[in-house]
């Protein structure tokens, strides 16, 4: 047993040896979950670029039209024609209407112009062009224009069929034993062939309620073949010039009080024109009123007018209306500032206490915001209400008890938020145009803070 082998195994361990990829992958992860939970968790805030930008003061409103006009009434009864052309110019004689007491001469004129107008290239172009203009002016928002656009094709096809009419006056007995009655015009002026009640309505008696354009209607004479005696038959409108009505909000009132003359856009042609203008108030409302001297057969036709006020450009620095916040800051007289001769820093001599229980003058550090003629608007974390400043030069005493709030932005351009006072220059819903070298104000390029409401002033921003 001696020469007998020892056949025990002893197990042999393997030294410990640190793996360093798994520990730098272990690394990367632990760091990439830290950044992934601060990125969730971190304020983030939206930045905006201060830019030169301009904002156009034009503004889309509807108007009522105003017009010296004058209804007339016929004194016979019978078939009638029209002769005149609806909405165009009629001089003193020009042929207006006809009236047929037996009915021959009417009957006479729809027999001569049954398929005329399928045969008449004149005819189909007037109807194209009252198409056109429709379909360039329509919109949405006024669905009134569909009642327009119909009744400019019934007046347009009745202009058609009627032109024979005209020609046919010539060599009938007007005021004979057949029943003819033909009137003309005893003054100049635009023809119209319809009413809607508003014709007698002035600049001193227009009521809030006639500028409800979706419930505006109007009766067509044109779709009439018989009329009785005292109806009404046509309008004239006696005078170029016309004024458009607009109701206005405060604001707008406001800004357009010291203005005299505004030019305007109308949208139904796309032409321009310069109006005098005022402003009235009148049952808690504004209105402003525009006097046209010319351009009114244009609208002849319309009782109601869509139109854009161009009012003049405002360029500087554009910055959106988000971005703008409030801060409240101390008033300081101004004589109570003084100068740090080392450093030349403003600042006031507040009243302290000392060790001993004695109040005397220390110099503090305060930043200047703003100035009127009496005050300046500071800021400093060591002043507040209720605190005692001294004169620099009488020793008089002086107690902080008033704060007022400046608008400005948060500018982040060291990566905390600080803020900048602005002056507004001109505002719509969106952006205000603010005045660039203002002190302690904004700059071109610098970066802003697009919402103010989520951040406070020396937060980091990530």
């Amino acid at each position: 047993m001696a020469g007998k082998k020892n056949r025990k195994i002893v197990k042999y361990r393997k030294p410990f040896r640190i793996n360093i990829g798994i520990l730098v992958f272990v690394f990367i992860f632990l760091y990439m979950l830290y950044y992934i939970y601060a990125y969730f968790t971190a304020k983030h805030i939206s930045v905006y670029e201060v830019s030169q930008g301009t904002i156009a003061q034009n503004t889309s409103v509807e108007g009522l039209i105003l017009r010296d006009e004058t209804v007339y009434t016929t004194d016979s009864s019978g078939y009638v024609n029209y002769y005149c052309k609806d909405g165009s110019k009629a001089s003193v004689g020009s042929y207006i209407y006809s009236i047929d007491e037996t009915g021959d001469f009417y009957q006479r004129m729809s027999a001569a112009n049954d398929g005329q107008l399928l045969l008449s290239d004149e005819g189909y172009s007037q109807l194209e062009a009252v198409t056109d203009q429709y379909l360039t002016s329509y919109s949405d928002m006024d669905f009134y224009q569909v009642y327009q656009f119909k009744y400019d094709m019934e007046g347009t096809l009745v202009e058609v069929l009627n032109s024979a009419a005209r020609q046919e006056l010539g060599n009938s007995p007007q005021e004979g034993g057949n029943g003819l009655h033909v009137y003309t015009a005893s003054v100049p002026g635009v023809v119209v062939y319809h009413v809607d009640g508003l014709e007698n309505v002035t600049v001193d008696s227009f009521t809030s309620e006639m500028f409800d354009s979706h419930s505006y209607e109007k009766e067509n004479f044109l779709k009439r073949q018989t009329v009785s005696s005292g109806d009404a038959v046509y309008k004239l409108i006696n005078s170029e010039i016309w004024q458009v009505v607009i109701p206005i909000d405060d604001s707008l009132a406001k800004d357009l009080s010291e203005e005299e003359n505004i030019k305007v856009s109308f949208k139904k042609d796309h032409s321009s024109a310069w109006a005098t203008s005022k402003i009235l108030e009148r049952d808690g409302g504004y209105y402003l009123v525009l006097e046209f001297q010319n351009s009114m057969i244009r609208f002849a036709m319309d009782r109601y007018v869509d139109l854009e006020l161009l009012l003049t450009d405002t360029s500087g620095l554009k910055i959106p209306n988000t971005a703008i916040t409030q801060k409240e800051f101390l008033l300081v007289p101004k004589d109570y500032i003084a100068t740090d001769s080392e450093s030349d820093n403003s600042g006031v001599f507040l009243l302290r206490e000392n060790k001993e229980g004695e109040f005397s003058p220390v110099f503090t550090n305060v930043t200047l915001f703003y100035e009127t003629e009496e005050f300046y608007y500071v800021d400093s974390n060591e002043i507040g209400l209720g605190d005692t400043i001294v004169h620099p030069d009488s020793k008089e005493h002086y107690v902080l008890t008033e704060r007022e709030a400046l608008e400005g932005v948060y500018n982040i351009n060291r990566g905390y938020a600080v803020f900048k006072r602005i002056e507004k220059v001109f505002e719509n819903k969106e952006y205000t145009i603010i005045k660039s070298g203002t002190s302690y104000g904004v700059s071109l390029y610098d970066h802003i803070a697009l919402d103010s409401a989520a951040v406070n002033e020396n937060d980091i921003v990530h």
